[in-house]
């Protein structure tokens, strides 16, 4: 019959509350630090092409109900066929150039 282990000193397991508490209390703050972040808004000059303008996911998704705008997926195809925003084409960046007589000339593109 094997003998019953015996606990070291200062070595008891928390209980599974505490535990629990712990880890609920490090996602909160986690979720509190990117809704810092989040406020502080983008530095456009930051970004690459700061001078082209930039809409948010909610415009977008206005402007392409409406009909004046057209999302494009810029990403290589893979990525494309993996997920993509609802009704998005697929054009790869470094095809961009070469199809842009694809794109509709009347509306405004958006690229992501």
């Amino acid at each position: 019959m094997a003998k019953p282990r015996k606990r070291r000193p200062g070595r008891e397991k928390l209980p599974a509350p505490v535990l629990i508490g712990g880890l609920v209390g490090l996602v909160l703050i986690g979720i509190g630090l990117i809704a810092l972040t989040a406020q502080r808004g983008t530095d456009v000059s930051a970004l690459p092409y700061p001078d082209i303008p930039r809409v948010s996911t909610a415009e977008a998704y206005q402007q392409q109900q409406a009909g004046t705008a057209v999302l494009v997926d810029v990403r290589e195809g893979q990525f494309y066929q993996e997920s993509r925003a609802a009704g998005a084409i697929s054009v790869p960046e470094e095809e961009l150039l070469a199809r842009l007589d694809e794109l509709p000339a009347d509306k405004t593109l958006i690229l992501y």
